[in-house]
């Protein structure tokens, strides 16, 4: 999509508080639609990099400024939505899935530290992955090339902050988040669904968008019809 302001982006993810973000910018941009793209260029336009800290979602984009010659990439919080990227031969190239980098990529060697990290974790934890020379952005970091300078910079980590909670407290506090969290996710322009794998978690959520959402919720599960013998 391309703004008002010329700059352009490529956008995976849901941003879950686009019509308050939209609210906010109004009267400072000229908005063209109501998609959650769209808040994103807007915030940039507004914040630059600090656009990061409005969003909540889960998300991976990149904003090309052609008027200041400048790439800034950014991943969701938690990096729900994946981001590779490979520097080669004066060239960044970028993507949501690591195969779509190999066409590109000069030769395909296993990264022995990434592979090694995904054997005692069951994924990378570093910037790491299993083919050599293929970098993801990690959680709440975002990437910006300027001048033929590549700069990578964590835009968030968890805070933690001690207080003595009184259980009854606690608990409606923690119910309070949960269905706020629930009711922000319930947006979408597509039919919401949950599914159901029979554990507590998934099933308090699915109650929770059952009792804020304006329509019939969907659920799914999965079951096994057959035994197989070895």
């Amino acid at each position: 999509m391309t703004g008002t302001c010329g700059r352009i982006i490529t956008f995976n993810g849901e941003i879950y508080n686009y019509p308050e973000l939209k609210r906010r910018l109004e009267g400072r941009y000229f908005f063209r639609s109501n998609s959650d793209t769209e808040t994103i260029l807007a915030g940039y336009d507004a914040r630059g990099e600090q656009v990061c800290d409005d969003l909540r979602g889960m998300f991976a984009f990149a904003i090309w400024d052609p008027a200041a010659g400048r790439l800034f990439c950014a991943r969701d919080r938690f990096g729900i939505k994946p981001f590779y990227y490979l520097q080669q031969d004066d060239t960044l190239y970028f993507a949501s899935e690591l195969k779509a980098l190999l066409p590109v990529l000069h030769k395909v060697e296993l990264d022995l530290k990434g592979l090694s990290e995904y054997l005692v974790f069951q994924h990378a934890i570093s910037d790491r992955t299993l083919i050599s020379g293929i970098r993801q952005l990690l959680p709440g970091h975002s990437l910006s090339v300027s001048n033929g300078h590549m700069r990578i910079r964590k835009y968030w980590d968890v805070a933690y902050s001690h207080r003595d909670w009184a259980p009854a407290e606690a608990a409606e506090r923690l119910r309070e988040l949960l269905e706020e969290s629930v009711r922000f996710h319930l947006r979408s322009d597509v039919p919401v669904g949950a599914y159901l794998s029979g554990g507590v978690d998934s099933s308090l959520i699915a109650l929770m968008a059952a009792q804020h959402s304006t329509q019939r919720l969907m659920a799914f599960h999965g079951k096994f019809t057959g035994i197989s013998r070895l």
